[in-house]
């Protein structure tokens, strides 16, 4: 038990080092989480408001942080012990509440792609992550972003139950599904105004829009 604590404990502290917001301080002086439009310190940002070469490097060390521990866990813990979730789940809760930023940290997405690297091919998270993010930003396409990435975490943790046959990774997905959800819900109550479209391609098959949204951004947003 002590052991899966202290894992649990390296993930988090791994985790809550927030790389897009030190990479850039560092070398271009800039504080990402005031010159973005939403303040999320995450790579996302990082390419968009500091350029590709920063992204990349960002993306890469959002991407190990989450990784590392996990994999190295994976070495001498038991990944179906129930106490793996909580390792399994420390780097995104890291990240999101982060004690640098004083539990102001990012939505955890490049992070929970990470973690899920440090346990493939032992369970497919990975894929049940990557494959409903890309159907539903091609084929399905949900806008906003944060609907969309809601959904895709919440076909993640279905996915992951139907078809991984271990409780621990039921639990970690869980877990993981709920803390990035949560970092997402907000953006989509307060800055997307409860907008929702799904379209099939190009063709619109819903459309969500209140009254103070529509006051406020009467543009629908096609990304």
């Amino acid at each position: 038990m002590i052991n899966y604590i202290l894992w649990a404990a390296i993930g988090f502290i791994s985790g809550s080092v927030m790389y897009s917001y030190i990479v850039p301080k560092i070398l271009f002086k800039k504080d990402i989480t005031k010159i973005s439009k939403d303040g999320n310190p995450g790579c996302g940002n990082v390419f968009t408001c500091i350029g590709v070469p920063c992204g990349i490097l960002c993306l890469l060390l959002e991407l190990a942080k989450g990784a590392i521990p996990v994999w190295y866990a994976m070495r001498f813990l038991s990944p179906e012990h129930i106490m793996f979730a909580p390792v399994l789940a420390a780097p995104v809760m890291g990240h999101a509440f982060s004690p640098m930023l004083r539990r102001r940290g990012g939505k955890a997405i490049a992070v929970t792609f990470g973690t899920f690297i440090g346990i493939f091919p032992q369970m497919l998270m990975l894929f049940w992550l990557a494959a409903p993010l890309i159907i539903f930003s091609t084929v399905i396409r949900i806008c906003p972003h944060s609907m969309r990435v809601m959904s895709s975490y919440i076909v993640m943790f279905i996915c992951t139950v139907m078809f991984e046959h271990n409780k621990a990774a039921w639990l970690g997905a869980f877990i993981i599904a709920a803390v990035v959800i949560f970092k997402h819900y907000g953006d989509f109550v307060q800055r997307e105004k409860g907008q929702t479209d799904i379209y099939i391609l190009s063709h619109r098959l819903y459309h969500k829009e209140t009254p103070e949204y529509n006051k406020e951004n009467p543009e629908i947003d096609q990304a």
